[in-house]
């Protein structure tokens, strides 16, 4: 009899029993169901959350080494203004931008992981600690290394094997960061090594010549002379070279940069380091050039001095002087000389003529 009275016959309640049992089971499915989907979905988020960790480390060490990297050519520039000689000491420059780097990584390491516990509901450890434990510090200098292969950047590697864990209630990832590696690039910094050493008459900016090939093919090629503008007295791309990226600055017009064995590596101008000294290799350095003769009454301008700028930088204690006769005339020895686009007449020494593959004079 139900709760109304009715009395189930024997067949009915032999027909009903089965009905009963699968409704139990069915319950029983649906909540493990529920569970095991809890169960996966959570883990999902605590194995993201551990992914987007290594994630928030490669993006923060590339803005941190662009970061750090402004910084210090900043500082050098700045220091000018109360220090005879502002630049880094000798191997000291990747250094200082190593320490900044570990710095500012850790800012934005600590800053993103407690936002990503906010927004999961995880407790993040890092080093075995937990993150919200943290006052300053998630990696240290010993993580982070600095490499080049080429001269417009730089390679920051933080090192694998730091312990990360990524915990909610029973649910544990536990892990540690691969090796990352982020490249950053120094296009558009100011280079200070000729800021400080044209007496602060020159601003140039970082900026790769277009003009510039290397071909695994047909080797390298500056393309400078591949048109002579007789009327005008120029070469072209040579001119283009000078003229780099304009005048934006409303001073002198800045230089390309382009790749070049014999040159300076970023590091060797943040240290106003020579050719000889560095210790950059050849891959590396680079080199632009020096528009308007900025020091011209530092030595008398009676000097015909390389524009190159290490050498026009060192023309002015008596090296790399070029003598007489080696600069670039158009349409003959009785034509007008080739001036850069400040006016003055363009140089170079024999090495770099010959290295530029350009000859003495032009018909």
């Amino acid at each position: 009899m139900d709760e109304k009275g009715y009395v189930f016959s024997p067949i009915a309640v032999l027909i009903l029993i089965p009905v009963l049992v699968i409704a139990i089971n069915f319950g029983e499915i649906v909540n493990e169901s529920n569970t095991l989907a809890t169960i996966a979905i959570g883990g999902d988020v605590t194995y993201n959350t551990a992914q987007n960790i290594f994630s928030i480390i490669e993006k923060s060490s590339a803005d941190a080494g662009r970061n750090s990297a402004y910084n210090a050519t900043r500082k050098v520039i700045d220091d000018n203004i109360y220090k005879p000689n502002p630049f880094f000491g000798s191997g000291t420059s990747k250094q200082h931008i190593r320490q900044n780097i570990v710095n500012s990584l850790n800012v934005q390491l600590i800053e993103s992981c407690k936002e990503l516990e906010r927004q999961t509901g995880r407790e993040i450890f890092i080093n075995n600690i937990p993150i919200n434990n943290y006052t300053n510090q998630t990696l240290y200098l010993n993580d982070v290394t600095i490499s080049q292969d080429d001269p417009f950047g730089f390679y920051v590697h933080v090192r694998g094997g730091v312990p990360i864990k990524v915990v909610q209630k029973d649910q544990v990832y536990e892990g540690v960061t691969p090796p990352i590696t982020s490249y950053v690039s120094i296009s558009g910094l100011e280079d200070p090594y000729v800021w400080v050493n044209s007496k602060e008459r020159n601003s140039n900016v970082i900026f790769k010549s277009p003009y510039y090939e290397d071909s695994p093919y047909t080797g390298k090629d500056f393309h400078m002379d591949d048109v002579v503008d007789n009327p005008n007295a120029r070469l072209y791309e040579l001119w283009n070279y000078l003229n780099g990226t304009g005048n934006p600055s409303g001073i002198t017009p800045r230089p390309y940069y382009f790749p070049d064995p014999y040159g300076l590596s970023f590091f060797d101008r943040l240290e106003n380091n020579t050719n000889t000294t560095s210790s950059s290799p050849p891959e590396v350095r680079m080199s632009t050039f020096v528009i308007g003769n900025p020091l011209m009454e530092e030595y008398g301008g009676s000097r015909t001095i390389s524009a190159v700028d290490h050498e026009y930088f060192l023309g002015l204690r008596g090296i790399y002087r070029t003598g007489s006769g080696i600069e670039v005339r158009i349409s003959g020895n009785n034509r007008p000389l080739m001036r850069d686009p400040a006016g003055s007449i363009f140089y170079l020494s024999t090495f770099y003529r010959n290295y530029f593959d350009l000859s003495s004079s032009y018909n």
